[in-house]
């Protein structure tokens, strides 16, 4: 259908024209297009306007708190790659700030291999570092050829969780 101001068309069922926003009514069963008549609203006084009507300034909202400046994520970019095995070539990227490593399907991390445990390991992100923890695990952790418990973690660190050898990337 056509609107009747402008002569543009308009969706079939619309009260307005969204071309030139003029008011529109379907008639009948016939496909014409009429205008309605609308009702001018006059303001007879202004006063009550003023007295209601609040000026914001980006100046005048309060400063953010503390604790909605700690939830800003920190931009970070790191990777697993896979070494060897059935996923040789295959990159984990980290995104978040807590990634679990493990046999779970339920791990960010998933190692679909014999020698890692459901919950392998737990790499965090940090005061600006990538701590990697063993979670207890039946066949260790070890970076760069060392068993660990808990290490912070810099580019191009070997590590093996039980038999699955990645190479960890940061930027």
């Amino acid at each position: 259908m056509l609107c009747p101001t402008c002569g543009q068309t308009v969706t079939q069922g619309s009260r307005f024209c969204m071309h030139c926003g003029s008011p529109v009514t379907v008639t009948g069963t016939e496909d014409k297009t009429v205008t309605e008549d609308l009702e001018a609203t006059v303001l007879e006084s202004s006063g009550d306007l003023y007295e209601t009507t609040v000026m914001i300034s980006p100046a005048s909202l309060p400063p953010k708190s503390e604790k909605a400046k700690k939830i800003q994520k920190p931009l970070f970019f790191a990777w697993l790659v896979s070494l060897e095995g059935p996923e040789k070539g295959k990159d984990h990227r980290v995104l978040k700030e807590k990634i679990s490593i493990g046999k779970q399907e339920n791990s960010d991390i998933v190692i679909k291999r014999d020698f890692i445990s459901r919950s392998h390991a737990l790499l965090l992100y940090e005061n600006h570092q990538f701590i990697l923890s063993d979670l207890h695990s039946t066949n260790r952790t070890y970076v760069n050829g060392e068993m660990i418990s808990k290490k912070t973690l810099k580019d191009n660190d070997i590590i093996k969780f039980g038999d699955a050898v990645y190479k960890f990337k940061c930027l």
